[in-house]
């Protein structure tokens, strides 16, 4: 089975770490973004480089929901993975609405984690 290939878009050092660690199990390879514009720049040079994608909503110089928009019209085709300590149920639905394949809410343990991949890639 090859290495499923993962970037994490978050512009917190804790969370990389934290999902790092949560997804140990399956060991995957894991690249990191720090904000929506520095994941835009990543993708622009190969746009279905990995199988899934974690995005944080708020983020500095671009956000999440402003990423994923993006990420869409440039034609991203990747299950994306909103990760998100909003809990309304109105920012939820929008972004599963919007087309995201999974909704997590922080804070989440590695079991939360490994079953949303598993939902997200089928």
């Amino acid at each position: 089975m090859k290495k499923l290939k993962i970037l994490s878009i978050d512009d917190s050092k804790a969370i990389h770490s934290y999902l790092k660690q949560c997804l140990a199990p399956i060991d995957p390879q894991i690249d990191h973004a720090f904000n929506g514009q520095e994941a835009i720049d990543k993708l622009s040079l190969d746009l279905n480089a990995y199988d899934l994608i974690f995005l944080d909503w708020e983020m500095p110089v671009k956000d999440g929901p402003t990423t994923f928009r993006e990420l869409q019209e440039m034609g991203l085709k990747t299950p994306v993975m909103m990760i998100s300590s909003k809990s309304h149920p109105d920012d939820i639905m929008q972004m599963l609405e919007a087309g995201v394949a999974e909704y997590m809410m922080k804070p989440f343990t590695a079991d939360i984690v490994l079953e949303k991949i598993k939902q997200a890639l089928g």
